[in-house]
């Protein structure tokens, strides 16, 4: 777990390494509300962009969390996640038709997807 403050961006690339498996989680609640969707999309894409650059040949899951909560928005963040990622799907691991793993930990949703 990387810190998400700007403060620790420099400190980053010293952790990220070419052989490793990343994977980048999400709150999928964020990407849907129009009121924090730009700030988390910019969010991903820094971390897209990140990885690619230190490690461009490492397998990369994304993961949306609080899932449960946006079931109808399943579709939508797969298409925003789908157009932020694009330029990175050598990297990506999907998921059958969706680019990311939709889970939630309190319903206990997906969660058995995500380990295989």
């Amino acid at each position: 777990d990387f810190g998400g403050q700007e403060v620790f961006y420099t400190m980053h690339h010293m952790f990220l390494t070419k052989t490793g498996v990343y994977i980048l989680v999400f709150d999928s609640r964020e990407l849907l509300d129009l009121s924090t969707k730009a700030e988390s999309k910019r969010y991903l894409l820094f971390w897209l962009r990140s990885i690619n650059i230190h490690a461009p040949n490492a397998s990369l899951l994304l993961v949306g969390t609080f899932c449960a909560n946006t079931h109808q928005g399943l579709q939508a963040s797969n298409i925003v996640i789908g157009e932020l990622s694009k330029q990175f799907n050598s990297q990506i691991v999907a998921n059958g038709n969706l680019v990311f793993f939709p889970i939630d930990n309190k319903e206990r949703l997906n969660i058995q997807e995500l380990r295989k």
